[in-house]
């Protein structure tokens, strides 16, 4: 594991879910690599060491649990079995290798997301982020602090409420000053995007914020939050 991320190595054969998985996961602060076999997923740990796994069955060539066999180490590394293969056999010979998980496709990612975060929260992995409404800074795992402004601060502390968990724009504008009945989501888009931008230059790591469609943002990341008492 680096200093300030998480490595997490993804295989699966489909190429949507994989190319998805792993964008969802780069966005949200993790290191993730992604490979589409078995075969692949052994030549890139010659040289690398992943600490969350997630991992189809029904590979090309080696099948996922035949890999993890060979190449798993539960008590280092987390792992998530993602496959169309759902039967109480699968499931039980997934549990018998020291699978975490189990999710059966289509994979909603969010709730993986969560997933992941609890697994690594168990492992005990340092992967924590830190808001401070006494000083207005974030402050991401590898050490660096940024200053936000007040809107910003108001924005990650309607987020850091409950870290994982989608929030409700309007929570979001009434967190804001505003009311939302008149609040143009325009300018909410606007400081996400800058807020972004100013993590990924200041802190050099992506700020894991995902835009949850239908609802809202969610801090996808565990999320230490100091309050002003005041």
């Amino acid at each position: 594991m680096k200093a300030d991320k998480i490595d997490i190595l993804i295989i699966e054969d489909e190429i949507d879910l994989r190319e998805a998985m792993q964008s969802f996961f780069d966005q949200t602060g993790y290191s993730c690599h992604a490979v589409g076999s078995a075969e692949e997923a052994s030549a890139w740990s010659t040289s690398n060491s992943a600490d969350i796994m997630l991992v189809d069955i029904t590979l090309p060539g080696e099948s996922g649990l035949d890999w993890l066999r060979n190449h798993a180490n539960p008590s280092k590394s987390g792992v998530i079995i993602v496959s169309a293969a759902g039967s109480d056999a699968d499931r039980i010979a997934a549990r018998s290798i020291g699978a975490d998980g189990y999710f059966i496709k289509p994979v909603n990612l969010a709730e993986l997301g969560i997933t992941v975060k609890n697994l690594c929260n168990r492992l005990q992995f340092n992967n924590d982020w830190e808001l401070s409404s006494v000083n207005w800074k974030l402050t991401a795992p590898s050490g660096r602090s940024m200053s936000v402004t007040a809107s910003e601060l108001a924005f990650l502390e309607s987020l850091a409420i409950t870290p994982g968990d989608p929030v409700d724009r309007k929570d979001i504008i009434e967190r804001l000053g505003e009311s939302p009945a008149i609040y143009d989501m325009r300018r909410m888009e606007t400081m996400v995007k800058r807020l972004r931008t100013k993590a990924e230059e200041t802190l050099g790591d992506p700020l894991p914020i995902t835009t949850v469609r239908g609802i809202g943002y969610a801090f996808t990341a565990r999320l230490n939050w100091e309050m002003n008492s005041s």
